[in-house]
């Protein structure tokens, strides 16, 4: 995991010496097999989309909130990652339908309901074409390679190249701060690369 306590569909769960563990009963996490959402009960899976927000248009990635006003890290739950950048947070306890209006209301130029917020900075897709976006997302996970060979005495899982291992899987806590504190920079290289080839 990233973190030490994250959460899972709205679930709490834990990194503990066992594996990880949902905090509400100690259980194991079945990774292939999660629990449902918090909040509404559907069945979500890992990588997909969360069914109350399916296919919001303008959107590259968002998460509904499961049910949850805040983040085991103390923000809004609830966020929406539009494709020109720009991201709007909100609490977890919206429902599927108040964020998709928010979201058309934020496509068409109208204000943000009560509750929505706009964040100051913009995702580093922001002002890039569909062809320097492909760019970036094509050598990222290259990039987190690197980034973790270099805290992690010049090894890392080539299951990161594939999508099959996670870049933080097996390093210290100290060992994913230094990971993090690099990446907006490796981001930036990557960016400057993109708009450089077109």
């Amino acid at each position: 995991m990233l973190f030490k306590v994250e959460g899972q569909f709205g679930h709490l769960v834990e990194e503990t010496e066992g594996g990880v563990i949902y905090q509400s009963d100690g259980s194991l996490v079945d990774i292939a097999n999660p629990r449902p959402c918090f909040g509404c009960n559907a069945k979500c899976a890992n990588g997909e989309q969360d069914p109350c927000i399916a296919n919001l248009p303008g959107t590259l990635q968002a998460c509904c909130g499961h049910g949850v006003e805040l983040s085991p890290r103390g923000y809004l739950n609830g966020y929406v990652a539009l494709a020109d950048g720009r991201t709007m947070r909100f609490s977890g306890l919206v429902g599927g339908a108040a964020i998709r209006d928010a979201v058309e209301k934020a496509l068409s130029g109208e204000e943000l309901p009560e509750g929505f917020a706009f964040e100051d900075t913009r995702m580093w897709w922001s002002g890039l074409s569909v062809r320097q976006r492909e760019y970036v997302d094509a050598r990222k996970l290259a990039g987190l390679t690197e980034l973790v060979e270099l805290v992690n005495d010049g090894y890392a899982s080539p299951r990161i190249l594939t999508g099959e291992a996670m870049w933080y899987d097996g390093l210290t806590e100290e060992q994913k701060d230094s990971v993090r504190g690099q990446m907006r920079q490796m981001l930036q290289n990557l960016v400057n690369e993109a708009r450089s080839q077109a």
